[in-house]
């Protein structure tokens, strides 16, 4: 098959070009040719690709030189023959110098074809250096300009070349870097060792990629990501190695950022509860292992919520940091301190001996948070409860030790605080018991197994019922009842009390409406809230829709509070109170003189009623300082302009003691037992028959 080739005549003779493109099909050749004659003919010919330019010596307008000229201005590399009757040497000279390729006789044509076929190769070669010339340019350039670092090393490692970026990254000019080793400025082991498998890699051929921690001329620490690539020969043997190298410092800061964080407490600076975990697994094999036993110390400081609350975070943050140093103090060189979160911290023991060990560790830890903090010129007082278990006896794994430590702690505050507890079997039990009946608890409602009893309130004078206080029971499987002193507080931990709040009001209210409301406002209804509901926005709308709903009065209920809830100066337990006391409800202080008292809450907040606790009451006729101390109290609360309420009368001596002093009513085991309402009816239906305000309302049955 002919090969196409497309010629450009620079000919006058039609004639001759004719001939020649003859010759060139006689060749093989298959020519589309184009003659021109004249310069400007000729720059725009030249604007098309050309294979071959053909050219007359001498024409009447235009000469072979001014063609070379044409030619070398549009930047073309076209093979150019000359074709001519004669020439002479010195011209012949010169027309190669300018750019000619070679010269032809047009009167003896033969060599035409090898000459053509020869500048064709030729012209193809030069096509393909010219390309790999501009390849290696734009290669060296991109090397030289590269924002990464370039290094080129001999087969045994020794640099040959670095780029300009590697000077600028590594402080180190091309002349100090040049026949040093790859790794000269490799400062830890672990790239030490990654080297020895980067050369082991690339000696095989293969290529190799990883990170390198090095130091820069200035000993500044550099990371970076480097990749190595081995180059061969066409004998496939390896001459170099090019070696890239990010820098990743500015990374690897973000990482180990972003690890620290993730492993350790922000505040404290100590280890946090991922990497206990971690830290547990390892020291657990490691006991596992050696046979040997593990400890863990799981403390919590006492009342630092209080610390937090009152005086700010700020204070609550420094006593933190305080705390993690007296720790840190008491602990061994191998051990780990955590903090857990909150207040909590925990301390691993990998390795003990004996018991005797963990309880050195916690006594000295006791021992240092019996003194007080000082943060910015004040003295705080926060102690700490200490729960301790051990592997393997008290768990097999890193989840169940912790657990028992943190059982052993809460045990320790039960005792009293300040002080530590080994976890034991009984404190497993405990636990067992405490879920099995929080799960219960749980079902209370839905199971309807609770219940009211009601206690009559009397009035000392006239011995007549002003009253009854509602108390919730909860029937226990086996029949039995449980006061809620029994309850209550598990309710209060797991989030139950509010519907069991709830539950009582709606109920009481429900049962005893029909009595309230036909007693013209002679009988009240005491309930006792808890600081949690006092504590919830809104509770007092609920209050108000109950009664609305069940037709009662606001007078005639009455809420007992206890002088702990008013340590609690929340805004939402404010405006409970102030809207409870607008709306006409009776609020009554409960448990009055059992620690909390202050008669600044007696005087800021619209109390109706005082109750003397049942503890003072039961000491009448036996400590004479009791007796004084309640007659104190009858007398401040009525000039407070209360009513006085006393509980817990058992006896005629306390009912006659406590009428003498101008106490207003009383209930207790005197007057009658908390009751079903089955049992409290009779009371009523007398309390109806003796006031007469209840007969005109009184309802049936």
């Amino acid at each position: 098959m002919a090969k196409s080739l497309k010629v450009l005549f620079i000919e006058d003779s039609e004639a001759d070009a004719e001939l020649t493109t003859a010759e060139l099909v006689r060749g093989g050749f298959d020519p589309h040719g184009h003659r021109v004659e004249t310069a400007p003919d000729l720059e725009a010919a030249l604007e098309q690709p050309w294979d071959l330019i053909i050219c007359d010596y001498r024409l009447p307008r235009f000469s072979a030189e001014d063609a070379l000229a044409a030619l070398k201005r549009s930047g073309q590399d076209i093979p150019f023959i000359i074709m001519s009757g004669a020439v002479q040497a010195e011209d012949t000279v010169n027309l190669l110098k300018q750019g000619a390729h070679d010269f032809m006789d047009k009167h003896a044509l033969a060599r035409l074809l090898p000459a053509v076929e020869r500048e064709l190769r030729e012209a193809e070669i030069r096509v393909k250096r010219r390309k790999a010339e501009d390849r290696v340019r734009v290669l060296s350039r991109a090397v030289e300009q590269s924002p990464v670092s370039v290094v080129i090393t001999d087969p045994s490692g020794n640099i040959e070349y670095v780029n300009p970026r590697f000077e600028e990254l590594t402080g180190y000019s091309a002349e100090e870097a040049t026949g040093r080793e790859l790794g000269f400025s490799m400062v830890d082991q672990d790239s030490a060792q990654a080297l020895s498998e980067l050369w082991s890699t690339v000696s095989g051929g293969r290529e190799w990629s990883g990170e390198f921690c090095s130091a820069r001329r200035d000993g500044q620490l550099l990371w970076e990501q480097v990749s190595v690539s081995p180059l061969t020969d066409t004998e496939n043997r390896i001459t170099h190695y090019v070696v890239i190298k990010e820098d990743v410092t500015v990374r690897r800061s973000y990482e180990e950022q972003l690890l620290r964080q993730a492993h350790y407490d922000q505040l404290t600076g100590l280890a946090n509860r991922v990497l206990m975990i971690d830290r547990m697994t390892v020291a657990l094999e490691a006991a596992q292992r050696d046979d040997h036993k593990c400890a863990l110390l799981v403390i919590d400081l006492d009342h630092f919520k209080n610390v937090n609350d009152s005086l700010g975070h700020s204070i609550g943050d420094n006593l933190l940091k305080e705390s993690a140093g007296r720790l840190s103090g008491c602990i061994r060189g191998g051990d780990t301190l955590v903090r857990m979160g909150g207040d909590e911290f925990v301390v691993i023991m990998p390795r003990v001996v004996a018991a005797r060990e963990p309880q050195q560790v916690a006594e000295q830890i006791v021992q240092q948070f019996e003194r007080p903090f000082t943060i910015i010129g004040k003295q705080y007082r926060v102690t700490a409860s200490i729960g301790i278990a051990l592997y393997p006896e008290d768990g097999k794994n890193p989840h169940l030790v912790l657990r028992n430590a943190d059982l052993a702690m809460y045990r320790a505050k039960d005792l009293g605080r300040n002080q530590y507890h080994f976890f034991t079997e009984e404190i497993n039990q405990q636990l067992i018991d405490r879920l099995e009946l929080e799960g219960r608890l749980r079902r209370v409602l839905d199971n309807e197994e609770l219940t009211l009893h009601y206690q009559p309130i009397y009035s000392l004078e006239r011995n007549f019922i002003t009253g009854v206080e509602a108390l919730v029971r909860w029937r226990q499987p086996d029949g039995s009842l449980w006061g809620p002193y029994r309850f209550i507080p598990l309710a209060e931990e797991i989030g139950m009390i509010h519907a069991i709040d709830n539950w009582v009001l709606r109920s009481a209210l429900r049962t005893m409406a029909p009595w309230l409301s036909g007693s013209n406002d002679a009988m009240r209804l005491a309930l006792n809230i808890s600081s949690q509901q006092l504590q919830m926005p809104g509770f007092h709308q609920y209050v108000a829709e109950q009664l609305t709903a069940n037709g009662v009065t606001p007078s005639q209920l009455e809420l007992e509070i206890t002088e702990r809830m008013l340590v609690d100066n929340s805004d939402s337990t404010q405006e409970n109170i102030q809207r409870l006391c607008e709306m006409g409800v009776r609020l009554s202080i409960d448990d009055f003189g059992t620690g909390y008292s202050s008669l600044g809450y007696l005087q800021n907040y619209p109390f109706h009623t005082l109750k003397i606790d049942r503890s003072f009451v039961c000491n009448i006729g036996i400590n004479t300082h009791t007796a004084r101390l309640i007659d104190t109290i009858i007398t401040m609360g009525h000039g407070l302009g209360m009513e006085i309420v006393a509980e817990g009368i058992e006896s005629d001596l306390e009912r006659q003691f406590l009428k003498a002093h101008g106490c207003d009513q009383g209930q207790g085991y005197l007057f009658s037992h908390p009751l079903p309402l089955e049992q409290l009816r009779p009371l009523l239906e007398k309390a109806v028959r003796e006031l007469p305000s209840f007969s005109e309302n009184q309802p049936d049955g």
